[in-house]
C-alpha cells in the first residue's frame, strides 16, 4: 500500500467535505427539467464509491458510518440505512479487492456501475422490509444517474489530487 503524505491526506479530505457539502446541495436541488423528484441520482452513493475506488486513505468502516448517519439525517428515510448501505460496498469491494485484480481504467468503470448497483439494491431491500415502497423504474433510472454522477465526481478527485 502506497503511503500519502500528510498533505496528501488534507488535500483529500478537504475535497471530500467540499463534495460532500455539494452533495447535500444537489439532492435538495433537484435536475432541472425533471418534476418527479425520485428522479434524481443518489450523489452519496456516487461520492462514496468514487472515494473508495480512489483509495482515499481516511475511508474506513466507522468513518462510513459516521457519513452515513449524517446522510440519514439529510435525506435518508431510515436511521443508519445508508450507513449500512456504505458499509456493505466498502465490504463488496474490500472482497472483490482481494480476489481479483482491477487495474485498468474499463475495470474500474463497471466495477463502479456494479457498487452503485449494488447499493440501490441494498437501498431498495432496507426500504422494501420497512415497508417503505420505491418504484423500480425509479430506481433503475436513479442508477443510470447515479452512475453519470460517480463519472463526474471520479473526474474531479483525480484532477484535484494528482500532483
Amino acid at each position: 500500500m502506497i503511503k500519502k503524505t500528510i498533505m496528501e491526506q488534507k488535500k483529500e479530505k478537504t475535497l471530500f467535505m467540499i463534495l460532500f457539502l455539494l452533495s447535500i446541495i444537489l439532492s435538495n436541488i433537484g435536475i432541472p427539467g425533471i418534476e418527479n423528484s425520485t428522479m434524481m441520482p443518489n450523489y452519496f452513493i456516487a461520492l462514496i464509491i468514487s472515494c473508495i475506488l480512489n483509495k482515499a486513505s481516511f475511508l474506513n468502516v466507522y468513518t462510513l458510518v459516521i457519513i452515513g448517519l449524517i446522510v440519514d439525517i439529510f435525506v435518508g428515510l431510515l436511521l443508519g440505512q445508508y450507513g449500512l448501505i456504505f458499509i456493505s460496498i466498502y465490504l463488496v469491494y474490500f472482497i472483490i479487492q482481494k480476489i481479483l485484480v482491477i487495474k485498468t481504467t474499463p475495470q474500474l468503470l463497471s466495477l463502479g456501475f456494479f457498487l452503485i448497483l449494488f447499493g440501490f439494491l441494498m437501498l431498495w431491500s432496507t426500504s422494501l422490509s420497512h415497508d417503505l415502497f420505491i418504484n423500480s423504474n425509479a430506481l433503475f433510472t436513479q442508477s443510470i444517474l447515479t452512475f453519470i454522477a460517480y463519472i463526474i465526481f471520479n473526474i474531479f478527485i483525480k484532477k484535484l489530487t494528482a500532483n
